[in-house]
């Protein structure tokens, strides 16, 4: 019973482990950028699945061989992370605002003008999967040390016990991640314009940008 409640909060933790605001800016990002919810949802479970795998991997490793994994080496993997957050919120929003893309329209009802986002063309699913998945297993990498602490000390002595927990930490992160993303883009495209959808990629832009100059600022003062 002990063991199946340490499994159950390990799901619980991995749920809410995905909504760290490194994660969010990040998946907000692509998924801003997917066709329609669904490939959305499927853009925040690839990202899942690339933060489960490295971190279940180097997990392992690390429980297995009694390895403490470096601050320096924490804080290089946290400077990655804010690079690359920083480049997704710069590709965000230099994709949002090319000219063929979306501009400004101005209109005139009953004699107030109104002023808002129109695009001429709609956003095509790039197929960004491989990267979502880069960049999942890029958290993951960095992640993994504070996630180990979360290992109950019971389970950490067994090699399959604290793989079962990775595992299924792993699919906590996965089905909330998903979840997230299949919200945001049900929302992103609410309307028969999807006027929503600008408004959302400019926020999580400038979010990403923001989160990895955090991050990055983080980890120069760890160091």
């Amino acid at each position: 019973m002990e063991f199946l409640l340490a499994l159950a909060s390990g799901f619980i933790l991995g749920t809410l482990h995905a909504f760290d605001a490194d994660h969010l800016a990040a998946v907000t990002a692509f998924s801003g950028k997917a066709a329609d919810a669904k490939r959305s949802a499927l853009y925040g479970v690839v990202w899942g699945l690339g933060h489960s795998v490295t971190l279940f991997l180097f997990g392992l490793v690390a429980i297995a061989f009694r390895f403490v994994i470096p601050p320096l080496v924490r804080s290089v993997s946290e400077a990655v992370i804010g690079v690359m957050l920083v480049g997704i919120g710069i590709w965000v929003l230099s994709g949002l605002f090319r000219r063929k893309r979306i501009h400004i329209h101005r209109h005139t009802h009953d004699g107030v003008e109104h002023v808002h986002f129109h695009s001429h063309q709609a956003q095509p699913d790039h197929g960004h999967r491989h990267s979502m998945f880069l960049v999942g297993a890029a958290h993951g990498l960095a992640g993994t040390a504070s996630v180990l602490v979360l290992i109950p000390i019971a389970l950490s002595h067994s090699i399959l016990a604290a793989a079962l927990y990775l595992l299924v930490f792993g699919v906590g992160t996965m089905t909330a991640m998903g979840f997230f993303a299949y919200l945001l883009g049900s929302v992103a495209r609410a309307g028969s314009a999807g006027r929503l959808l600008p408004v959302i990629q400019g926020a999580a832009g400038i979010a990403s940008i923001g989160v990895g100059l955090v991050w990055i600022s983080g980890s120069l003062f760890a160091s």
